[in-house]
């Protein structure tokens, strides 16, 4: 996914630089994505494409529209016992329900992308026990990304993947330098400002 991540990451698309990768035609700057199975590609798509796969049957579960839809989770319920079980080196993360290894899926970001790991069971269950609304994250397309000093948030998939990119090519030294904190701090103010508010105890899964 390295590829995307830099398109995702760079924000400088020139008019008809990319094209959707289903069937060609030229997209625009901001477009969505369809998520491959089983290679967990990210597949940039035009609107035709998004239309033709916006729904469950479609596909022969091959591909999947990643949603737009993005929650804050107020109240949010994450422990240091709990954050402590997740075993994440960064403050940071984003947990993914992996549908082919049928169980959730931690990544972090790093200066070389991100770092995959499989989250304790146990842990897992706490959150969701938790954070009801957590019974809504749709398998492989959408993520809880948590970071232990902003909140937590449900998110597109790819929006996790392009805050991973930034990170890593904007990374310099030791630390990371000035120029990529900035940019972390800015995407949590955009995801922000795209985000609906919903109490973490949310558990209605009829919610679109």
């Amino acid at each position: 996914m390295s590829g995307l991540l830099r398109r995702l990451a760079s924000g400088a698309r020139e008019r008809g630089e990319e094209r959707c990768e289903l069937c060609g035609e030229p997209l625009p700057a901001v477009h969505r994505h369809l998520l491959e199975l089983p290679a967990r590609e990210l597949r940039c798509a035009c609107r035709a494409c998004q239309v033709l796969f916006d729904h469950g049957a479609a596909g022969g579960g091959h591909y999947r529209l990643v949603p737009e839809r993005r929650r804050r989770l107020c109240g949010f319920r994450l422990d240091e016992e709990t954050w402590a079980r997740l075993r994440a080196p960064v403050r940071t993360v984003f947990l993914v329900d992996d549908s082919a290894a049928g169980l959730p899926i931690l990544h972090y970001p790093s200066p070389a992308g991100a770092v995959r790991a499989p989250v304790d069971q146990g842990a897992w269950a706490l959150l969701r026990r938790d954070n009801p609304a957590l019974l809504q994250l749709r398998p492989d397309v959408e993520a809880l990304l948590a970071d232990r000093d902003r909140g937590a948030w449900i998110v597109p998939v790819d929006d996790c993947y392009a805050l991973v990119g930034a990170i890593r090519t904007r990374w310099r030294g030791l630390t990371g330098g000035a120029d990529v904190r900035r940019h972390i701090a800015q995407f949590f103010t955009d995801l922000d400002d795209r985000s609906v508010t919903v109490p973490a105890t949310d558990s209605d899964r009829s919610s679109a």
